[in-house]
Formats: C-alpha cells, sequence, structure tokens
C-alpha cells in the first residue's frame, strides 16, 4: 500500500472536531472502535478479493475507500457487505463480554456497533446495502438501469426514515432517526452525480 492517498474534508474535520468538545473519551471510542472494525472487514476482504486499495479519505459520509481491479457482481456485493457483517459479529461479542466482565463501555460499542451495521444494511446509497443493491442487480441489468433501482430504493428509504423520524420526534425519542434520514436524501441526491462503484463507506 505504498501509492496509496489518504485525504480528509474539511466538513470531516470541522465534525471531527466537534465531536471531540461534544463527547467524551469514552464516548468517541465507543464510536471509532466499531467504526475501525467496519472498515478493517472492508479492507480484508477486498484485498482476499485480489483487489487494490487505492486511497482512503475521511468525509462527511464516512471513511471513503477508492479501490480498483477485476471481480464480478457478486464479489463487489461482498466487499460492501463485509463491513457490516464484520460489525455485527463484534456487536455480538462486545455484548456477551459486557455481560461477563459487567462493562458500561462493552455494551454501548456493541450497541453502537449494532446501529451502524444495520443502518449500513439499508438499500440506499451511499450507504453499503445500496450499494449491495446496485452491484447484484447490475448482475442482470445494465448499469444505468441498476442505478435507476438504486436511486429509487434510496429516494424511497430516505422519505420512509424521514416520516419515522417525524413520528419518533413527535412521540419524545429525539432527533437522531430524523437527522439521519436527511442526511441519507442530501447524499441521495448527490451521489447520483458523483458515484463511484468502486467506492465506498
Amino acid at each position: 500500500m505504498n501509492r496509496e492517498r489518504f485525504g480528509m474534508s474539511a466538513a470531516a474535520i470541522l465534525l471531527a472536531a466537534l465531536i471531540y468538545f461534544v463527547a467524551d473519551v469514552d464516548k468517541i471510542l465507543a464510536l471509532l472502535v466499531p467504526a475501525l472494525v467496519h472498515e478493517l472487514g472492508h479492507m480484508f476482504t477486498l484485498r482476499l478479493l485480489g483487489l487494490r486499495i487505492n486511497s482512503f479519505r475521511a468525509e462527511l459520509k464516512g471513511l471513503c475507500i477508492a479501490y480498483s481491479g477485476y471481480t464480478g457482481a457478486l464479489g463487489h456485493a461482498v466487499a460492501a457487505a463485509a463491513g457490516p457483517l464484520w460489525g455485527l459479529i463484534y456487536a455480538m461479542a462486545a455484548s456477551f463480554l459486557s455481560q461477563r466482565l459487567g462493562s458500561p463501555w462493552l455494551e454501548l460499542s456493541a450497541g453502537v456497533s449494532l446501529l451502524l451495521s444495520l443502518f449500513n444494511l439499508l438499500p440506499a446509497l451511499p450507504l453499503d446495502g445500496g450499494r449491495i443493491m446496485y452491484s447484484l442487480s447490475s448482475a442482470f441489468l445494465s448499469h444505468s438501469s441498476a442505478r435507476k433501482l438504486t436511486d429509487l430504493s434510496s429516494l424511497a428509504v430516505g422519505l420512509i426514515l424521514l416520516a419515522l423520524g417525524a413520528y419518533l420526534m413527535f412521540k419524545g425519542y429525539g432527533l437522531a432517526m430524523e437527522l439521519a434520514a436527511v442526511w441519507l436524501l442530501i447524499y441521495t441526491g448527490t451521489e447520483h452525480r458523483a458515484f463511484h462503484p468502486r467506492e465506498m463507506i
């Protein structure tokens, strides 16, 4: 990986600074460890498939891994699914250990990893689930048709989450779901112009 490039957008720097100032170290680590496990799942699987990791870039939507090399549609889908899969395995292991050791930090980290993994499996871009959907559908449809199908699914998921988030907010469960829906809908629009099939978060 001698020629790989690392970058960080201004928005990602601002978000990192905000998280640092509003959260304590334990909570930051409870978020960072599952995120690291998730990205390592992608990286390990890409290497296992014989694909080259070209660059990493931290953006507002997450850590983007750009890669190159040849694999079929199933290979791309497997690489995209590997991050959430490793995250779910970590969530189960951390939950088991938290019960054995009585560790609130492990319990929090397990919950973060579970939510991160399940959210990433939603069939919407730029999430891993959207990339899985695009990869698998492109095996049977033209690339433009697969993209249209994925865009439609992304919009539908975003709108459903927006409605669900509004209901939860009204019931007093906070803004988290609503913010996630808005984030997803924003990127559904921008990904239409900046979609890279060989990139994942």
